[in-house]
Parts: structure tokens; C-alpha cells; sequence
């Protein structure tokens, strides 16, 4: 998963510079796929499902942000993870932002063994950065605790197509207990 993510990440990552220039946009939907290795506590599972996002900005500074995963585990588990919070964003240059987001969690597992319900937060700061009209490459560092457990790792985003229109969005996560790959789509508004 890591050599196509470089790959990726390389043929779309165009030469940053003084054409690198545009709003980032706080408002849209977005709709993926997804992919998710677990490992936890000896568990060596692979799921896959889909992830909705949305993000709405309501000051200049400030979005309102959405989310949801359901994803199935290849040992017969169905998992679903709710996010809500807010972002703030302030420019540190012409061409990109950095983040600070704070979400409320819900994660829910079902499986033919029982269920489990858990509540938790995500604190995460990252930079998003426009390399060009079309293009956008965001890092972030995330920490997310359910009931006192505590994870912690980074995401890497990668934004191409038109910055007012529909644009591919590929979203590589590494926190933890897990690795999550998106392949989505998001309109913007």
C-alpha cells in the first residue's frame, strides 16, 4: 500500500512555486472507498466499505465537519465510525493553510461474537497546501482516544482537479492500530 501511495503522491505532486496560488475551498461533500489493515493486539484484519465527508465553512476561519466510515472486516465484523467537529484554519501563505480540528467520535462493531459501542475524540493539526490551481497536498498529525486508549499517527492527502468543480481525493492514514487507504471523489461548493 505504501509503494502506491509514493507513486501516487509523486505523479500528481507538480512543481510548487510562485504558480502555486488559490483559495482552499471548506465546503464540500465528498464519497470514497475505502481500505483498512487493523492490528490490534495480535488482530491482523483487512476491511474495505465506503467514507462520506462533508465540511462546511461558516466564518472565515471556522468549518463544520462530518463524517462516516462502514467498513466491513474480512473476519465477518462490520464496523461504523461517526466523526462531527470543527475546523480552524489560518493562511500561512498564499497557497496554504494550517488546520486545527477537533471532532466528537462514535465508533460501533457488530459482530456473530457480540457488539461494541465506544465514544471518543480526534485532535489533529495539518498543513493544506495548493501546489497549483488543480492540485493540493495536505499532512497532518492526528491523535484520536476511545475510553482512555490513546492513538496517535499522521494522514497524507493528495487533491487534483478543478479547485471550484469535482476533484479525485486520495487519503493515506497511518494512526496506530491501523492504516486506512481512500480513493474518493468530492464536489465542491
Amino acid at each position: 500500500m505504501k509503494k502506491i501511495l509514493a507513486i501516487l503522491f509523486l505523479a500528481f505532486l507538480p512543481h510548487a512555486g510562485s504558480s502555486a496560488a488559490g483559495v482552499i475551498n471548506y465546503n464540500y461533500i465528498e464519497l470514497g472507498y475505502l481500505e483498512y489493515e487493523l492490528d490490534l493486539a495480535g488482530i491482523d484484519e483487512e476491511g474495505d466499505g465506503y467514507e462520506f465527508n462533508a465540511s462546511l465553512g461558516i466564518t472565515e476561519t471556522v468549518a463544520v465537519v462530518v463524517g462516516y466510515q462502514d467498513i466491513e472486516f474480512d473476519a465477518d465484523v462490520d464496523a461504523t465510525v461517526t466523526n462531527f467537529g470543527i475546523a480552524y484554519h489560518k493562511p500561512y501563505s498564499n497557497s496554504g493553510d494550517m488546520v486545527l480540528g477537533l471532532a466528537f467520535l462514535d465508533f460501533e462493531a457488530e459482530s456473530s461474537a457480540g457488539s461494541a459501542d465506544e465514544s471518543g475524540n480526534e485532535l489533529s493539526l495539518e498543513i493544506r497546501s495548493r501546489t497549483s490551481q488543480s492540485n493540493e497536498v495536505n499532512f497532518g498529525l492526528v491523535r484520536r482516544e476511545f475510553d482512555g486508549d490513546s492513538n496517535s499517527g499522521y494522514l497524507l492527502r493528495i487533491v487534483n482537479g478543478n479547485p471550484q468543480g469535482f476533484q479525485f481525493v486520495i487519503d493515506y492514514e497511518d494512526i496506530d492500530n491501523g492504516k486506512a487507504l481512500t480513493l474518493g471523489l468530492r464536489s465542491v461548493f
